[in-house]
Order: C-alpha cells, then sequence, then structure tokens
C-alpha cells in the first residue's frame, strides 16, 4: 500500500478532504481472475457543518481569544510601567521637596547668624543685655541642628531614588557616591477642567488594567460562545466523489467455468495491465462514484458539553461582575483624587498666604527692634514662625504636586501626560535626547 492524502479545514466549519489509495495484491486464490492486481482511487470528500462546528466566528474563537490576550499583555505592561513612573515621579517629588526645604533651613540659619552678630556688636557697645545674645545664639544653634537633619533627610532620598533607577547600586561605585540634583523643580500643575463624571469618563477609555479586563470578558463571552455551540447537535452535509482504477495480469491458476466468458480486455478494462492502466483509469474517470448526504448524530446526554457550558456561563457572570467592581473602584479613585488635589490645592495656597503674612510680621517686627521698640526675643520667635512656614509651605506644594501625579496615575495618562513611550518602556532605553 502507498496512499496519500490532504485535509484542509476553512473558518465557515467546511472539511476538505482529499485522498490518494493505492494497493498491489499478490494471492494464491484460484478465483482471483487477475493476479497480482493494482487498485488505485483519488476522492475528494467536503464536508459543511450547518448546526454543530458551524460559522466563522465560531471556528476562529482561538484566534481572537489569543489576539486580544496579545493586547491584554501589553495592557498589563502598560499598567505596570505607569505605576513604576508614577513611583518614582512621587519619589523624585519628595527629593526636590526635601533640596528645597533643605534651602529653607540654610536661609534660616542665615538669618540666625546675621541676628546674633547684630547682637554681638550691640553687646560690645552695650547697648544690649548679654542675656539676648545668648538666645540669639542658641536660635543658631537650633538652625544648624534643622540645617543638619535637612541634610540628612536629602542624602536619604536620593539613595531611596538611585535603588529605584539602578539595576545594581553596588556594582559601580561612581553611582553609589554620586549626589542627584534634581534640574526640574516642583511645578504648580493647574487644576483639572474637567467634572469628575468626565474624568471617570476618561479613566475608563485609558486606564490599561480596566482595557485589559474589558478584553478578558471579551474572551470569556468568545469561549462561552464555543461552549453554547458543543451542545447542539451534528448535521453535517458530506459530499463525496472518487474515481477508481482496477488492472493486473492474469491469473494462470483460474479456471473458466463452462458458460462464462473468458477473460480479457472486453470483461475488465485493465485486464493484462499493469499500475500505469489502473491509474489511467482513475485519470479518465472510467469508474466514477458521486454522492451527497445529512449526517445526522443526536446524542442523549452530552454531560461534558453541558459542563463546559455551565462552568463558562458562571466564569462570565463572575467576570461581568469583577468588571463592575473594577468600574466602581475607578470611579472611586479617581474622585478621591480629584477631592486630594482640591484639598492640597487649597491647603497649598493657604501656606503660601501664610507665608507671605508671616515673613512682613519678621520685617515689621525688626523695624521695631532696630528702634527699640522690640525685644530680641520677639524677633527670633518671629523668624521661627517664618521658617515653619517656609517649610509648611514647601510641604503643601510637594503633596499638591503627587496629588496631581495620583490624578493622572488613576486616569490612566500619566505615561502620556510625561511623554514616555510604551516601545521605550519596553526595551529600557530612550532614544530621545532630553531637554
Amino acid at each position: 500500500t502507498g496512499d496519500l492524502g490532504y485535509t484542509q479545514g476553512f473558518s465557515a466549519g467546511t472539511q476538505v478532504t482529499a485522498g490518494w489509495i493505492n494497493t498491489r495484491s499478490a494471492s494464491n486464490s484460484v478465483r482471483n481472475l487477475i493476479d497480482p492486481y493494482y487498485s488505485t482511487s483519488f476522492g475528494v470528500t467536503v464536508t459543511q457543518p450547518l448546526l454543530r462546528g458551524f460559522g466563522v466566528d465560531l471556528n476562529r474563537r482561538f484566534i481572537r481569544i489569543a489576539q486580544n490576550t496579545e493586547k491584554l499583555s501589553d495592557d498589563l505592561f502598560r499598567y505596570q510601567a505607569s505605576i513604576t513612573v508614577a513611583g518614582v515621579i512621587r519619589l523624585y517629588t519628595d527629593l526636590v521637596s526635601l533640596n528645597e526645604d533643605f534651602r529653607v533651613k540654610q536661609e534660616t540659619l542665615a538669618t540666625a547668624q546675621r541676628l546674633a552678630e547684630d547682637n554681638s556688636n550691640k553687646v560690645d557697645q552695650g547697648t544690649l543685655a548679654p542675656v539676648e545674645l545668648t538666645r540669639a545664639r542658641a536660635q543658631v544653634a537650633a538652625a544648624r541642628q534643622d540645617l543638619v537633619n535637612s541634610e540628612g533627610f536629602v542624602r536619604q532620598q536620593e539613595l531611596i531614588l538611585k535603588n529605584v533607577l539602578t539595576r545594581d547600586l553596588g556594582t559601580d561605585p561612581l553611582v553609589h557616591d554620586a549626589r542627584i540634583i534634581p534640574t526640574d523643580p516642583v511645578a504648580v500643575a493647574p487644576m483639572p477642567s474637567q467634572t469628575s463624571q468626565e474624568l471617570v469618563q476618561i479613566a475608563l477609555q485609558f486606564r490599561p488594567d480596566y482595557a485589559a479586563a474589558v478584553k478578558q470578558l471579551t474572551n470569556t463571552q468568545i469561549s462561552l460562545e464555543g461552549s453554547r455551540n458543543a451542545v447542539r447537535p451534528e448535521l453535517d452535509i458530506v459530499a463525496n466523489a472518487l474515481n477508481s482504477g482496477l488492472a493486473g495480469g492474469p491469473n494462470p491458476m483460474y479456471t473458466v467455468s463452462p458458460g462464462q466468458a473468458a477473460p480479457g480486455p472486453g470483461v475488465l478494462l485493465g485486464y493484462g495491465g499493469g499500475y500505469g492502466s489502473a491509474l489511467g483509469q482513475v485519470f479518465r474517470r472510467d469508474y466514477p462514484t458521486y454522492s451527497i448526504g445529512l449526517n445526522l448524530t443526536l446524542p442523549l446526554r452530552n454531560r461534558q458539553a453541558e459542563a463546559d457550558l455551565a462552568r463558562d456561563e458562571l466564569q462570565l457572570r463572575q467576570t461581568q461582575i469583577r468588571n463592575k467592581q473594577l468600574e466602581n473602584q475607578v470611579r472611586v479613585q479617581v474622585e478621591d483624587a480629584l477631592i486630594a488635589i482640591q484639598r492640597t490645592r487649597a491647603a497649598w495656597e493657604a501656606a503660601q498666604e501664610s507665608r507671605k503674612l508671616q515673613e512682613q510680621s519678621l520685617e515689621i517686627e525688626q523695624e521695631r527692634f532696630n528702634v527699640g521698640l522690640s525685644t530680641n526675643f520677639l524677633v527670633i520667635q518671629y523668624q521661627s514662625y517664618v521658617a515653619q512656614a517656609r517649610s509648611a509651605e514647601v510641604a503643601a506644594l510637594g503633596a499638591y504636586s503627587k496629588a496631581r501625579t495620583q490624578l493622572d496615575s488613576v486616569m490612566g495618562i500619566i505615561l502620556r501626560a510625561n511623554d514616555i513611550s510604551l516601545t521605550e518602556a519596553f526595551k529600557g532605553e530612550v532614544a530621545r535626547p532630553s531637554v
């Protein structure tokens, strides 16, 4: 035997099978007219499902699921990249705020030192009691201590940020010992002009985790379509076309019975021929066979398909509930971030106004002290108030900036807002020059 077959499936469920079958047989039977004989046939069978297995969408469902899964993986990567970027921005904002607070502490120390020098001169001139110089020097010591603590906080934040930005902090000692100098100050981002409902719609459009959840729901629905189709009975149209050929040499052991026609070409086309003769019959279609019919299969109980259908229906409902929960979570996160940005904006504006008023109060008190209408204690006290107000303003601005970052993050636009390419994030390389 030597056979060759080819099978091709199509999206509509159509199955085409072509087969070329070849047989050579030799035996010692006295009843065979020809021996050895050659049998060959070439046939094509087309099967088209009408119920179970019918439909382009049904038969391409695994391809659609795979395509959605590929896009879903991209969404998950974008989500992870967004989380990473948001975390780095918050760490950078903290570093900038700590550097600003460090400069505030330097200015406070310089102001306290100037006051101590002025008091020292006045004590030497005999116009000021020595106890006032002691108070001024105590203020200098306190300001120096605050400066040292602030510098330590800056160094610690630099270490945290370098640990996030570098793959291995201990490999390169230059990177380990390098100082991070922020080049971008904490910007006062504008307040969002959209309403909370509009922001929620933007978040549902751009949130990568929500987009991934929607694609997962689509995959579940596609799987459910396949499970529903599997419980249907099978009803197929089957069409077949077959061309056959038979040839062989005369069997010397064959005996002609009385009244029987003598064997020869008139009895069998392939009598006395070989494989070529049988193959010629196939191509000439000397012995064709055509058939068409319906094949109906009615299972008594298709328990496996019914169980798969029940499972997929439950999974669909669970996925729908999870998507609704995620949608509600997105709404809560957006509204919470919007409230936070409004609160931190108001707090920063109040801190800014408080700092201005404290500076004005210090100037007035300094002028009164210069003309002898105030005391050194009050001047030191107002200097402390100004230092606290400046530090509070820096902290409030940092909190407002991080609230804006959080809003961009929960809306799913943080990569776009910071001009980050997903391709660059995937490769871990930034090809564009920094500006």
